[in-house]
């Protein structure tokens, strides 16, 4: 926007919702609460950011030094293939929303294992920008 790639300030919103939710999950399996509702809201919320900053992503990918495209695309499938799992996750709940209800283990290992992809592929983002400078404009000195 304006010349400003907008990806980089729209996934700290998504990142910390879906991740909210796996903290959310890893309160439930350590008995420090009953209410496994809250982590399905987090992720649905979460959910839905992420497909702002996935299209935001995808169009800062376009103006990015093809050097970089094969990084960038671990990026996309790690950070895609957590979105997935944590779609599967909140699929799996469906039938149970209420405030207190077992959310399965199938479940609450997605949202485990899609925490750590997102995680790995955050990692790939920040090296993106901090450690290769990708869609930074270079000024002079």
């Amino acid at each position: 926007m304006l010349g400003h790639p907008v990806h980089p300030a729209l996934v700290h919103f998504p990142l910390g919702l879906l991740l909210s939710s796996t903290i959310a999950d890893l309160a439930w399996v350590a008995g420090m609460t009953q209410d496994t509702h809250i982590a399905a809201v987090l992720m649905a919320a979460g959910l839905a950011g992420g497909l702002l900053a996935m299209a935001a992503g995808m169009a800062d990918v376009i103006r990015l030094d093809q050097a970089l495209v094969p990084h960038a695309m671990k990026h996309v499938g790690a950070v895609g293939l957590a979105w997935i799992g944590y779609g599967v996750a909140l699929y799996l709940r469906r039938a149970n929303l209420s405030a207190n209800f077992d959310p399965g283990t199938a479940s609450l290992v997605m949202s485990f294992v899609s925490a750590a992809l997102l995680g790995f592929g955050g990692w790939l983002g920040g090296r993106l920008v901090y450690t290769f400078g990708a869609n930074v404009e270079k000024r002079p000195a």
